[in-house]
């Protein structure tokens, strides 16, 4: 159930399909797809000939969220690599620069031009990428800083104030199965990923009944934010009276 080209571009219909060493009257499509013939009609996949990673079910190409990142004029560099948190595949994008950054603001704007699941879970900043004494970028460097990046964690837990940071909370630790979470957490950087998002989006309308849009998370991907842009905005929620009191919060 393939196209027979690419739409106006005869250059990549000729780089990508090819004739077929079956018929020649029909094409194969070349994938990327690395494998190897173990049995006849079996196909053991070995990876990808390119940089594509695979993210929650979608292929990606990290190029293309590099290029992004970089015409952002702060960022000189990016590099975005795929890391394992959890037993799941997620995005890390590592950016050289020498300014402070919000990283709430790189995912807004990156959210203009990219799906949802393409935007990293984890961004790094450094003034200078690490090297290898051959002068190469050190990928397994950058991968061990993701792992202990403490600056990327919110360290001071605050527990929700009232009743609906409480139902907020109550909904992201049964999705992120994590606990506790704090009102100043970020959801991308405890795990959070676009499939996790879109489900935390569903539960927040069916239990809460309050409609939020995928771009608040981009915005305020905490529940101190989205619960003030839930109270502030068009969203009709009605809290109960017997809202729970503020509590005390305390170091992790």
């Amino acid at each position: 159930a393939l196209a027979s080209g690419y739409h106006n571009q005869p250059e990549m219909t000729q780089e990508r399909f090819k004739p077929s060493f079956l018929d020649e009257t029909k094409t194969l499509f070349r994938t990327g797809d690395l494998g190897k013939q173990t049995a006849p009609g079996i196909i053991e996949f070995m990876g990808r000939k390119d940089n594509q990673v695979k993210v929650n079910g979608y292929r990606i190409d990290p190029g293309e969220i590099e290029y992004q990142l970089t015409r952002y004029a702060p960022i000189e560099r990016a590099i975005v690599l795929p890391v394992q948190v959890n037993n799941q595949t997620q995005l890390s994008a590592y950016c050289q620069t020498d300014k402070t950054l919000e990283i709430a603001e790189i995912r807004e704007l990156l959210a203009k031009f990219l799906p949802v699941y393409m935007i990293p879970s984890y961004f790094i900043f450094l003034k200078q990428f690490p090297l290898t004494r051959h002068g190469k970028l050190d990928l397994h460097s950058l991968r061990e800083l993701r792992e202990t990046g403490k600056s990327l964690v919110n360290s001071n837990y605050v527990a929700p104030r009232n009743y609906l940071e409480s139902n907020l909370v109550s909904i992201w630790e049964k999705i992120l199965s994590k606990h506790p979470i704090g009102i100043f957490d970020n959801f991308f950087e405890i795990g959070g990923h676009s499939l996790l998002l879109s489900r935390v989006v569903t539960r927040v309308h069916k239990e809460l009944n309050v409609s939020v849009k995928l771009a608040d998370f981009f915005k305020v991907p905490t529940i101190a934010g989205l619960a003030t842009l839930t109270s502030q905005t068009q969203y009709n929620y009605q809290e109960p009276i017997s809202a729970i009191p503020p509590q005390k919060s305390y170091p992790m």
